[in-house]
């Protein structure tokens, strides 16, 4: 949702990009003259979704007879080193990788027998940068660094990440005023020990000894465990519509040490959010909140658009192209003047390469 409206505003500063976007199913977020959708099934459970790479399904899409790709956005780390491997040497397109991360196992956050933790940093050592939620997750990351690469892929790693907001979402439809009776707290996180949902409990039991005018909002949660809790279920403008109309929101502490963007969701249609003292929140809630007021929404994205362009501009950086007098570009250009039109997959019949030959090079200089 949130990766929508940031193809959305990056297109009006870039014109230059057509975007590929692998979802699941068709998203109406995604519908813009730049960006086609292709449907590229992946698992939904997080463990699972890391370690399954669709190399036939990929095959199908990325088409390298016929097609060329500049630059890969991954938003999984742990398959960024696939990536690498299968565009090397399965096609002959070298596209610049870069991308987000945004989580990893570490033993604090993931309390599987195993996990997939060795991948992570192995792909992201094969991005050209790589987003993170804050300062803080960045700190984490390198924290747990050592554990899994050796020094000077840890010193190159320091370079590769950067702090970069993921935006948030806002849908347009109606809002309410905050309802005073009963009053609603929000804790529209995931219910998970990682964020603090426990110690959050733990406050509001004392609170409902004290006095019993609220409810509490979890809309992530499947089960109702206190008598005050309600997880009501909304599409996602509606969502938004019962946000509204909450008191106040809370943002415990997180073990993933990173912001939330579900507190920007309740910040967005002017709820106000009680944080965790930590530089996580405070880096971003602090600004956030004036920022609300000062510039409304449309100069929020503003500030984030640029810094998503600059993962473009270090990626663009990284082509590489040939020389003008190399001889297979003397040839390939002789070749198009004389047809005038031709498309990929006649000019490497042509031309006799396959997928041994780094094409992207010559389109490069092209």
């Amino acid at each position: 949702i949130i990766m929508s409206k940031i193809l959305k505003e990056l297109t009006k500063i870039r014109s230059d990009t057509f975007f590929t976007v692998l979802t699941p199913e068709k998203m109406p977020g995604f519908r813009y003259d730049n960006t086609e959708q292709i449907e590229y099934k992946q698992p939904s459970y997080p463990n699972k979704m890391r370690q399954d790479f669709q190399t036939e399904q990929l095959d199908k899409i990325v088409d390298y007879k016929r097609k060329d790709w500049d630059f890969v956005y991954c938003y999984l780390p742990e398959h960024a080193e696939r990536l690498e491997n299968y565009f090397n040497n399965l096609t002959n397109c070298r596209p610049v990788i870069f991308g987000y991360s945004a989580y990893i196992e570490i033993p604090a956050t993931a309390k599987y027998e195993a996990n997939l933790l060795y991948s992570h940093y192995a792909g992201l050592i094969k991005m050209n940068s790589c987003g993170v939620n804050s300062q803080a997750v960045k700190d984490t990351i390198m924290e747990h660094a050592p554990s899994c690469l050796p020094k000077d892929d840890v010193k190159k790693l320091e370079s590769i990440l950067q702090p970069l907001p993921r935006g948030w979402d806002n849908v347009e439809g109606e809002r309410k005023k905050p309802q005073t009776d009963p009053k609603v707290i929000v804790w529209n996180h995931r219910p998970n020990t990682y964020k603090g949902y426990g110690w959050f409990l733990k406050q509001i039991d004392e609170l409902w000894e004290q006095r019993k005018d609220f409810k509490v909002w979890v809309p992530l949660s499947n089960t109702v465990e206190r008598e005050y809790i309600y997880n009501k279920k909304f599409d996602r403008q509606g969502y938004f519509t019962e946000l509204s109309k909450c008191w106040v929101g809370v943002c415990g502490q997180s073990l993933h040490t990173g912001w939330a963007n579900s507190a920007s969701d309740g910040m967005a249609v002017g709820v106000p959010y009680i944080f965790y003292d930590a530089d996580y929140y405070e880096q971003y809630a602090k600004d956030a909140g004036i920022y609300f007021k000062k510039l409304g929404k449309e100069n929020t994205w503003k500030s984030i658009i640029p810094q998503y362009n600059e993962h473009f501009i270090l990626a663009e950086k990284k082509l590489k192209m040939v020389k003008e007098t190399t001889d297979g570009y003397k040839k390939i250009l002789n070749y198009i003047h004389k047809k005038e039109q031709v498309t990929k997959e006649q000019l490497l019949d042509y031309l006799g390469w396959g997928r041994g030959i780094p094409f992207n090079i010559y389109r490069n200089r092209l």
